[in-house]
C-alpha cells in the first residue's frame, strides 16, 4: 500500500470515528421522535400541598378503622399498610400514651381531637391532627397535617413539611426546613427561620387578619399592566420623595426610590434597589442583585432579587384579592411585615424584631 493510500486511508477511519457519536443527533435532527414535552414527576411539581394530600390519601386507607376507634372511644394502634405503626388518638381519653423513648416518638399520630404534644419530643412519622395542634418547646417534627390551626411553641423544628386548614402560628426561634402552607394564615414571630411558605396571608409577628388598605382613588392605574411607556435609564437613579412615576423603568445602576414616592409601573434594576419608608410600586419589583425595602412600604407586584431581599416593618406585599410572590436565596423581614401569597427563600429566610 502506498504512503498517500495508507494517509487516505487513515484520515477517512479518523472523521468516521469522530461522526460516529453524532450519527443519533443527525437522526434526530431529521426526524423528530423526541420532541415532546417531559413528564414532570408530580412529587417535584410547584403545588405547596402536595404532601398534605398524600398524606390525607394514606390515612384514608385507614379511614374505617379511624372510625372504629372514635366510636369505642379508646386509643389504638393500626400497623399501615407500609407497615408503620399509627397511634390513632380519639377525644375525650382520660390520658393518651405516646410511647416516647429517650424524648422520641417512633409511631405516626393521628389524633381526632385536639392535641397538645409533650416538649422537647422527636416525632419520626407523620402527625395528623383533626382538631386544633398545641406543640411543646424545642420539638422536632418530621411533618404536620393539621384540618384545624396548629401552633408550634418556641424553638420548635420542622424538617419537611406543615400544613393547615386553619392558621400557623410559629412562636420565636422556630426552624422550619421544609414547605409551610396554610389555607388561612401563617404567623412567625421574631427568630423563626423558613424557606418556602404559602397562605392568603402570611403575617410576621401579626396574629389576626390585616385588611387591605385603601386604594387611592387619585386616577391612578388599577393594574400595572395599563401602563405601556418604558424609561431606560443607564446609570443610578434617584427617585425623589413623593414624586409619582407613571412609566415602567428599567435602571442599569442602582435605585433609590425617596419616601412616599409612587411607581405605578414595574421596576427592574441591575444592581442594588433601595425603597424609603411609604414607597410604593404597583408593578413587579425586580433586582439583578438585592433589594432593601423600608418600613411601610406597599408593593403590589412581584419581588425577586437574585441576592438578598430585606423587608422592613410594615410593609405589605400583594394583596388578598391580588396574592403574589416574594422570591429570592436571602429573605430577612421584619415583624409587622405582612405578605399575601408566596414567600419562598432559597437558602435562608429568617424573622427579625422590629426596631
Amino acid at each position: 500500500m502506498s504512503a498517500t493510500l495508507a494517509t487516505s486511508a487513515l484520515v477517512v477511519a479518523f472523521f468516521a470515528l469522530l461522526a460516529i457519536p453524532l450519527i443519533p443527533a443527525c437522526r434526530e435532527l431529521i426526524r423528530k421522535t423526541d420532541h415532546a414535552p417531559l413528564n414532570v414527576v408530580q412529587q417535584y411539581a410547584g403545588d405547596i400541598r402536595f404532601f398534605a394530600d398524600g398524606f390525607r390519601n394514606y390515612l384514608g386507607t385507614i379511614q374505617a378503622k379511624l372510625e372504629e376507634a372514635e366510636l369505642k372511644g379508646s386509643d389504638v394502634t393500626i400497623v399501615m399498610p407500609d407497615g408503620i405503626e399509627c397511634l390513632v388518638l380519639v377525644p375525650n381519653a382520660a390520658s393518651h400514651d405516646l410511647g416516647i423513648d429517650r424524648g422520641s416518638c417512633p409511631k405516626t399520630i393521628a389524633s381526632l381531637g385536639d392535641l397538645t404534644l409533650p416538649p422537647a419530643t422527636t416525632f419520626v412519622h407523620d402527625i395528623y391532627a383533626r382538631r386544633k395542634l398545641e406543640g411543646g418547646e424545642a420539638n422536632r417534627y418530621r411533618a404536620v397535617l393539621g384540618e384545624s390551626d396548629v401552633h408550634l411553641a418556641p424553638k420548635s423544628i420542622v424538617m419537611r413539611w406543615v400544613h393547615a386548614v386553619g392558621a400557623i402560628e410559629c412562636a420565636s426561634d422556630c426552624r422550619l426546613h421544609g414547605r409551610v402552607s396554610s389555607d388561612r394564615l401563617i404567623v412567625l414571630h421574631h427568630g423563626c427561620r423558613f424557606t418556602r411558605l404559602n397562605a392568603p396571608q402570611i403575617g410576621i409577628g401579626i396574629r389576626h387578619e390585616v385588611e387591605e388598605s385603601a386604594a387611592i382613588d387619585d386616577g391612578t392605574p388599577a393594574s400595572a399592566n395599563e401602563i405601556v411607556d418604558r424609561v431606560l435609564h443607564m446609570g443610578d437613579l434617584r427617585i425623589a420623595p413623593h414624586e409619582v412615576f407613571h412609566k415602567h423603568l428599567v435602571v442599569r445602576g442602582e435605585l433609590h426610590v425617596g419616601a412616599g414616592a409612587r411607581i405605578l409601573g414595574n421596576v427592574k434594576a441591575e444592581k442594588t434597589a433601595f425603597l424609603e419608608s411609604g414607597a410604593i410600586v404597583y408593578g413587579s419589583l425586580i433586582s439583578s442583585s438585592a433589594l432593601n425595602i423600608g418600613s411601610d412600604c406597599h408593593l403590589h407586584g412581584p419581588v425577586i432579587a437574585e441576592h438578598a431581599i430585606t423587608i422592613g416593618a410594615g410593609t405589605q406585599i400583594g394583596s388578598a384579592k391580588a396574592p403574589t410572590t416574594v422570591s429570592a436565596p436571602e429573605i430577612q423581614i421584619a415583624e409587622g411585615a405582612v405578605v399575601f401569597g408566596t414567600m419562598w427563600a432559597r437558602e435562608k429566610g429568617l424573622v427579625v424584631e422590629h426596631a
